[in-house]
């Protein structure tokens, strides 16, 4: 006896939950060791919080701040508050640190599938952006280490599901029901600007672009939602108002200054010497102002993020932002976005499809006010946007071969072509899928075996290994002291990570906060200490072992007398420990 088939719903549940736990594998499967270590920031966000796990306090001792000092830019709380509990479960282990972000980039997969059945009422467009997100080599690498990235990307395709959601609920009849709906989907919304605003500095500058462009997309309903909009307004005030206090105060302002363009000393310079040049020629500078010549940089940083290199076939200028031979997206990612891209320039009445392609357009905006363009962190807001596109495309590409495939066999006078013809939809996704199947191998494939040999400097492996090594000889009695010259001032995280340095007593040598305002001085906690070293002039002392960070440009001082090499997993020396002969 045969059961009946499944129902769409039931079946599309299914395929959902099948394709969420696949992704779910690849974000948790060899997670402490790939990528191949922590490096600093994720470092900080894992020592800061142990640190408020055990005493309720940052590493600097301020008690449950709402933006974490960390190496003076003050980064978003979200993901240190969301580590708490996987450390407090796991311990202080690169485990327990990444999860958060594996988790969350595990939940973006059935939000973006939520986003594209309420925006298009189609379910396949719901799974093919699951299935791509699921396996993204971008989403990928930021939801496998500890980044806030991988909580923003949730952030705002939460923040886009509510949207849509709302916009939807004004399709029902006017009355309270409506208005209720209408409320508690602005309510979602307003929580979910919240954590984009505390996940990441340029959720600050994305959200109101992104609101703001769907709003006028969808602007024919504003005025029946407009009692939604006043009550969210109204909780993102009163939610953002810790983060406010810190920004008007200037705390929070020092991300934004470490990246502008408008503080790129090399900017100034260009300016100032073109400046100088104009008033000697007599003709007008105002083109050569700094804000000019910002304006032109941030035009180009702009396109820059549409580049196809970028996208498919490089990646961004940092090896820790994408995998092996690969862009931010994968190649054959590039024929559905097109067909997306047409099918909406089409549809670009429709609100639904506008809103994504307006998505699209501000996802670059907070990177191109920034130095170091295309930037594949600060634009990660718009990948959710990509993976919309490309399902919208692949979705019009089926139709139109479907459409094609009946309208020929409805004119076939043989049953041959007939069968042809009914066959060319299957055999153009068969094909597809042997194009898709071995890039998406290739990938995995590469970044495990490839990718940890020929980027580890990038996360200073080995750096953790040589600490506990040091730990290990002051315990055995060798020495008394382990001095960590001066370097980049975020290797002391490695040493507190590897010995499993108790945050409280970390606090009473005073913490982080020992380094001064500027965070560039000395830093002690028995028996290390991070400061800076006169090598000809530093007294030669048997109970002090060195731990040097190798860097490029850097080497070991002439009387060093190495006791060991730490080596990375590219057989690379990285830390030399060693004493000074007299």
């Amino acid at each position: 006896m045969t059961g009946e088939a499944p129902s769409p719903l039931r079946l599309h549940v299914l395929t959902l939950v099948a394709i969420t736990v696949f992704g779910l594998f690849l974000r948790t499967w060899d997670l402490d060791t790939l990528p191949p270590a922590p490096d600093p920031d994720e470092l900080s966000i894992g020592y800061n919080a142990w640190s408020i796990l055990v005493t309720g306090r940052d590493e600097y001792g301020t008690p449950y701040p709402a933006a974490f000092r960390a190496f003076g830019e003050y980064k978003r709380p979200a993901f240190v508050y969301a580590a708490v509990p996987s450390i407090a479960i796991f311990g202080p282990t690169t485990w327990a640190i990444r999860l958060p972000g594996a988790i969350a980039g595990t939940l973006t997969i059935p939000a973006i599938d939520a986003v594209a059945r309420v925006l298009f009422v189609n379910r396949a467009t719901g799974l093919v952006a699951a299935a791509s997100l699921a396996v993204s080599p971008w989403h990928l690498q930021f939801s496998r280490g500890a980044r806030e990235a991988a909580f923003i990307t949730l952030a705002v395709t939460l923040l886009a599901l509510f949207l849509a959601k709302g916009f939807r609920a004004t399709d029902g009849p006017s009355g309270p029901n409506r208005l209720r709906a209408t409320i508690g989907w602005a309510v979602g919304a307003a929580l979910a600007t919240l954590l984009a605003i505390y996940s990441y500095p340029g959720g600050v500058v994305f959200v109101p672009l992104m609101i703001a462009s769907w709003a006028w997309a969808w602007r024919a309903r504003l005025p029946q939602v407009a009692p939604a909009i006043a009550v969210a307004v109204g909780v993102v005030a009163v939610g953002a108002f810790p983060l406010a206090r810190q920004l008007l105060d200037g705390r929070i302002g020092a991300r934004f200054a470490q990246a502008s363009i408008l503080n790129d000393p090399a900017l100034h310079e260009t300016s100032s010497r073109r400046i100088t040049r104009d008033v000697e020629a007599g003709v007008p500078w105002i083109f050569d102002h700094p804000f000019a010549l910002a304006a032109r940089t941030a035009i180009d940083a702009y396109v820059g993020h549409f580049n196809p290199t970028f996208l498919f076939t490089s990646g961004d200028a940092q090896p820790r932002h994408h995998g092996t031979d690969t862009g931010q997206l994968y190649l054959w990612d590039a024929l559905p976005i097109l067909a997306g891209i047409a099918t909406i320039l089409h549809r670009r009445r429709s609100p639904a499809h506008a809103a994504v392609g307006l998505w699209l357009l501000v996802g670059p905006a907070p990177a191109s006010l920034a130095t170091e363009a295309p930037h594949a962190v600060r634009t990660i807001v718009m990948l959710p946007a990509w993976y919309l596109v490309g399902a919208i495309g692949a979705t019009a590409l089926w139709r139109r071969v479907s459409h094609t495939a009946r309208r020929a066999t409805s004119a076939a006078a043989e049953a041959t072509g007939a069968t042809m013809f009914h066959r060319a939809g299957p055999a153009l996704a068969i094909a597809y899928a042997a194009m898709v199947i071995p890039t998406a191998a290739y990938y995995a494939d590469a970044s495990r075996r490839y990718y940890p040999i020929e980027y580890p400097s990038y996360w200073l492996d080995g750096v953790l290994e040589a600490f506990a090594a040091a730990q290990a000889r002051v315990d055995a009695g060798e020495f008394r002291r382990v001095t960590i010259p001066l370097n980049d001032g975020t290797v002391y995280l490695h040493a507190l990570w590897s010995t499993r340095y108790d945050p409280a007593r970390f606090l009473t040598f005073g913490g982080t906060g020992q380094r001064g305002t500027l965070g560039r001085g000395s830093l002690r906690f028995d028996p290390f200490e991070m400061r800076a070293v006169d090598w000809p002039v530093e007294p030669a002392d048997p109970a002090t072992l060195y731990a040097f960070v190798i860097t490029p440009g850097r080497t070991i001082p002439p009387r060093a007398h190495v006791i060991a090499e730490i080596r990375d997993r590219a057989d690379d020396v990285r830390v030399v420990l060693f004493t000074l002969t007299g």
